[in-house]
């Protein structure tokens, strides 16, 4: 793979090849492969967004110790909240003893002649 100095430059002349079959050949002389090339092409692309809505220094009107004490930002809760729409399950308390079954007996009383 080429240095990270010269990526950019590789992807504008692979950018600049018309012929399909010249950029096949550029790619194996270069050593390098398509999703490579388009892997630099995004970085490149972003690295010049980057700079582009950095502001610069002279721009910045406010100094960074103005004696003012910084205030924090709220940190934001670890879980969403939820609207909850029934209790949980296990809503009988920590220590809950499984229920006993509910027994049912019949008497029949049979009376014969």
């Amino acid at each position: 793979m080429p240095e990270s100095g010269d990526d950019f430059d590789i992807v504008d002349r692979y950018d600049s090849i018309e012929d399909p079959g010249l950029r096949s050949q550029f790619l194996d002389d270069m050593g390098t492969t398509r999703p490579y090339i388009n892997g630099l092409r995004r970085r490149r692309d972003a690295e010049r967004k980057a700079t582009k809505a950095a502001p610069k220094p002279d721009e910045s009107t406010t100094s960074a110790c103005s004696g003012e004490p910084r205030r924090r930002t709220p940190r934001t809760p670890r879980r969403p909240r939820v609207v909850v729409t029934r209790p949980p399950n296990r809503g009988r308390g920590q220590r809950s003893y499984p229920r006993a079954r509910l027994r049912v007996v019949f008497i029949v009383i049979l009376k014969l002649d």
